[in-house]
């Protein structure tokens, strides 16, 4: 077992091959975006990657986080190396580096599987949060019959009310180079209680701008006179559209933005070619949760952070 600050590229290649033999065999992907990113990042004091070997192999690894006085950590054993304590082992390491600095860790298991809970709850972790996947397919759905002026250029149109904006508000896609510093703004204010949507830093940012499918034009944000009120990010990736991050500043919360920038951001998919779309949502967030219900999205899978403390 070995920890690394960096990785070098051979070894992120062979990480992300077992993360592929991961998801055939499990029929989920053992990690998130943010750990993904994160197997090609810099040295931080903060990060660390766990690495199990086998020969020339990577058999498993860990990605593990520091945040303020927590830690979040992602693991996965290759299928062919599951049952004889890699797992344990790659916790156990992750543990060890952690004790001294924070007071819990969460460790995400997605797919809801029983292995993975029965591996959490034998390690002493407590189910602590809970991540739904929502999709539904486009066709069918009740568009508005009009949009504000300004926007909605070949965006489909139905029987439902218009969508609407409160006076002085605007829709427009996302400016590169500008609207950066307002957008992280918003965004740190719209998720404030949410442990890692709100913490995002301008690098972290930057790195969605380089990933491949990033798209100004898929990225919306609602403005007045006073700056940005909220956004809708979406994305694309092999022909699905996904509800990548929608956010609404406390100050026009309660308004209705929320519902019209779902249904621009929706549109702005359907005018692209698209037909489904998945987004996630926390479960406690049952204002949210009602909202994509209302808007004919469909429970697709069940994500599950599992809680340790430490010390």
């Amino acid at each position: 077992m070995a920890q690394h600050a960096s990785l070098p590229g051979r070894d992120i290649h062979k990480i992300v091959t077992m993360a592929l033999r991961c998801e055939d065999a499990d029929g989920i992907a053992p990690f998130n975006e943010e750990t993904t990113l994160g197997l090609s990042r810099g040295p931080s004091p903060e990060r660390m990657h766990f690495v199990a070997r086998q020969d020339d192999a990577i058999i498993g690894y860990a990605g593990a986080v520091m945040v303020g006085e927590g830690a979040g950590a992602e693991l996965a054993v290759d299928p062919e190396h599951r049952g004889h304590g890699v797992g344990s082992a790659l916790l156990g390491e992750v543990l060890a580096w952690l004790e001294a600095h924070i007071t819990h860790l969460r460790v995400w298991a997605h797919g809801d599987r029983p292995a993975a809970a029965g591996f959490a709850v034998a390690h002493g972790f407590a189910r602590d949060r809970v991540l739904f996947q929502f999709t539904r397919d486009l066709e069918g759905l009740d568009w508005p019959s009009a949009w504000p002026e300004g926007i909605g250029r070949n965006w489909p149109v139905g029987g439902a009310a218009p969508a609407a904006l409160a006076p002085g508000v605007r829709l427009r896609p996302f400016r590169t180079g500008a609207d950066e510093a307002e957008w992280l703004r918003v965004n740190a204010a719209a998720f404030a209680t949410h442990p890692e949507q709100g913490r995002w830093s301008a690098e972290d940012l930057a790195a969605r701008q380089a990933e491949t499918w990033f798209d100004p034009d898929g990225l919306l944000v609602a403005e007045d006179d006073q700056g940005l009120l909220g956004f809708h990010w979406t994305k694309v990736e092999e022909g699905v559209g996904e509800v990548y991050v929608l956010g609404v500043d406390p100050r026009a919360q309660g308004t209705g933005l929320g519902r019209t920038l779902t249904l621009a951001g929706l549109a702005h998919l359907a005018a692209h070619g698209v037909r489904q779309v998945d987004l996630y949502v926390d479960e406690s967030n049952t204002r949210a949760v009602a909202l994509y219900h209302s808007q004919g999205f469909a429970l697709a899978r069940t994500d599950v952070q599992w809680d340790k403390k430490i010390g």
